[in-house]
Order: structure tokens, then C-alpha cells, then sequence
């Protein structure tokens, strides 16, 4: 059976998934660095005979070497997502349309083939993105923020006091360092999603469906209140919108 790989370079993680007969399956995801794209043994194990591979990248020096490495690995053609000013049921709000993140133009594209009516996709993975769609599939725009892990990188980098563990706990008021940082890089994050939410349902002027993915969401779930869904694989689902009707 041929199939397609999808692939999603982000900032610290590649998430990847085959899109087989319009049916997706997702691996694991693969740490990277900016310095290199880490094991990808699990991904040559995992894929057999490839028909294409087709990457939203945020990582863009990286960009290159994982396309490379796929043609030369496959053989198969290799297209790299660029953000269109419409496509995929979205029409972005960007004046150079080409500017905004691949990955958050194909969450929006992933979560309008699943959602009716107006919706926000918070995206808290390395950074922290909000976007806004309306009903017609209008991007109204969008926010971004470090998220909770880079907060703590920043105050580790920007401080001479401040030095945390890898304690992940989340306290109103902490008690002790670790737990401060962590508590307020989340509880930051928690709120600006709020933020977001009511005041796009205002701008849209009714309900407002509140998509979450990421890989920080473990730490930022349990803060937020708001009625919500989590949909982990909003930019490999719009990728493959994207691969099947090119």
C-alpha cells in the first residue's frame, strides 16, 4: 500500500502521520534540536512505500535537511506548505499571508473540516498561539506567547536567581521556586487563552468553540475553565486536506 507522509517540523518536536487511502495514522512524536533533527530511525521503521511527503515546518532551517532527507531516503516527491492567502476553507486575515506560521494556517484549515461555527485554536507548544475564525471560515487573527517551558528557559537565561528543576506542578500560590515558575508560565498561558476566547466571542458576537492542542497542553488543561476540545492533530488533519486535493 502507498501512502503519504505527512510531516510537522515544529520548534522542539516532529510530529508525523501516513495518510493511507484518506485514512490517517500518527506516530510518535521525534525531539529535535535546532542543531539537528534527532532519531528518526522510528519514522524510516514506521513508513514503507511512500507516493509523496508533504511538510509544515516552523523549524525553517531544518526545513531543508528533512526534506533531503526524506527524497534521499524515499525517492518520492516532497512539497513544503507555504500559508496562501485563501485555501482549505480559510481565508487568512495576514496582509502578506505568506508570513503566518504554516502550522497555524493548517490547525485552522484541520479544525474547520471538523467544527461548526466560530472557534479558537489554542496551539501551546513551544510558543503559544491563538488564532480566530468565524463562522465562514474568515481568520479575524491571531496571538503569540512563549509558552510555559520557554518562560522558564527566559528566566533561567535572563536571572541570576532564578534556577528551577523539572518539577511540573501548578499552585495559586507556590511555596517554593520550582513551583512558582511553573504555576506562573501556566497560569499565564491559561489566562491569555481566556482572554482570547471571550473577547473573540465578542468580535464574533455568539458561541465560541475552543480547540486546544500542543505539546505543553498537559500542563495548561486542568487551569482552563472554558468548555473546550482537544484535538492533538489539527496541523497533521489540515496538512492532509492540503496533500489530498493538490
Amino acid at each position: 500500500m502507498t501512502s503519504k507522509l505527512l510531516l510537522d517540523l515544529g520548534n522542539s518536536r516532529l510530529k508525523w502521520a501516513l495518510d493511507q487511502d484518506g485514512a490517517l495514522t500518527a506516530g510518535d512524536p521525534i525531539t529535535h534540536t535546532p542543531d539537528g533533527l534527532g532519531d528518526l530511525s522510528p519514522l524510516w521503521a514506521a513508513v514503507g512505500t511512500l507516493q509523496s511527503a508533504w511538510i509544515s515546518s516552523t523549524a525553517l532551517s531544518l526545513t531543508p535537511v528533512l526534506a533531503a532527507a526524506i527524497s534521499a531516503r524515499f525517492g518520492c516527491p516532497t512539497r513544503v506548505f507555504v500559508s496562501p492567502k485563501q485555501a482549505l476553507g480559510i481565508r487568512s486575515a495576514y496582509d502578506q499571508p505568506h508570513t503566518l506560521g504554516s502550522d497555524r494556517f493548517l490547525a485552522m484549515a484541520g479544525a474547520r473540516a471538523q467544527v461548526k461555527g466560530a472557534f479558537l485554536v489554542a496551539d501551546a507548544g513551544t510558543a503559544l498561539t491563538l488564532d480566530m475564525v468565524d463562522d465562514t471560515g474568515q481568520h479575524l487573527g491571531g496571538l503569540i506567547a512563549p509558552g510555559p517551558v520557554l518562560m522558564r528557559e527566559a528566566l533561567q537565561r535572563g536571572t541570576d536567581g532564578v534556577r528551577t528543576g523539572e518539577v511540573m506542578r501548578v499552585r495559586e500560590f507556590a511555596r517554593n521556586t520550582d513551583d512558582a515558575v511553573w504555576s506562573g508560565g501556566a497560569l499565564a498561558c491559561s489566562a491569555l487563552i481566556g482572554h482570547a476566547w471571550r473577547h473573540g466571542a465578542l468580535g464574533v458576537g455568539g458561541d465560541v468553540a475552543l480547540l486546544l492542542c500542543g505539546g505543553s497542553l498537559p500542563l495548561l488543561e486542568a487551569q482552563i475553565s472554558i468548555p473546550h476540545r482537544v484535538l492533538p492533530n489539527l496541523v497533521l488533519e489540515g496538512l492532509a486536506q492540503w496533500a489530498r486535493g493538490d
